[in-house]
């Protein structure tokens, strides 16, 4: 939180009050910088399995799609319309959760019974079908990569917000300390000076007075 000056008093205590809390602030700050260190580093540790794992699902993903084309060019898209329209809405996903450098990232496991299967009939193009199994069988790696994704963004999430606060802490709070305590130094400095001149000018009148009492006593 940003120190406002006019609400501080400008006293020893505050001064050594605001002197401590601008210490613990910075070592926040440090603390923040490293954690922003290390989120980089799980970024593009997770992009880079991301990149790795993407190009193997789209390089098995390219036959299933080579396959349905043919069955659809066999079948007619109305019909292939059809037999999609027909599967009953029932994928299931359990959702997890895992920490990662105190960010919470999700897990995705199909349940595998709950793969609806297509009503094709007898006669159907073997191309659809061989397309509806090899999917089947690439939907764990689908949703793998989903993880991958959804990691990745809520990595960079965190990071912005990590540096949402440095930066706070660097245009705002760490110099509105700054500006209190100098303030605070400023005004306990004048003070002092004030002090002293005081101090000074009460020295030279008692000096004065003493004088004038011992002139008194040497013309009694």
């Amino acid at each position: 939180m940003a120190i406002d000056v006019r609400a501080t008093l400008p006293t020893k205590i505050n001064l050594i009050r605001l002197r401590r809390e601008y210490a613990t602030v910075r070592r926040i700050r440090r603390v923040m910088e490293e954690k922003r260190e290390v989120l980089l580093h799980f970024i593009r540790s997770v992009a880079e399995d991301y990149n790795r794992y993407q190009k193997e699902v789209f390089a098995a993903l390219e036959p299933i799609y080579t396959s349905f084309y043919r069955g659809e060019a066999a079948e007619g898209p109305e019909r292939t319309w059809a037999y999609s329209q027909s599967v009953k809405e029932g994928l299931r996903v359990r959702v997890g959760t895992s920490v990662m450098f105190s960010v919470r990232t999700p897990t995705f496991t199909l349940v595998a019974d709950s793969i609806p299967s297509p009503p094709l009939p007898p006669g159907t193009s073997p191309d659809l079908v061989l397309a509806y199994l090899m999917l089947r069988e690439q939907l764990p790696a689908i949703l793998k990569l989903a993880q991958y994704q959804e990691t990745i963004m809520r990595l960079i999430d965190e990071l912005r917000e990590t540096q949402r606060l440095i930066n706070a802490l660097d245009y705002v709070i760490l110099p509105s300390y700054e500006k209190a305590m100098k303030f605070i130094a400023m005004v306990l400095d004048e003070r002092a000076r004030e002090d002293f001149v005081r101090l000074k000018h009460l020295k030279r009148r008692l000096a004065v007075a003493e004088e004038a009492r011992a002139v008194a006593g040497r013309s009694a």
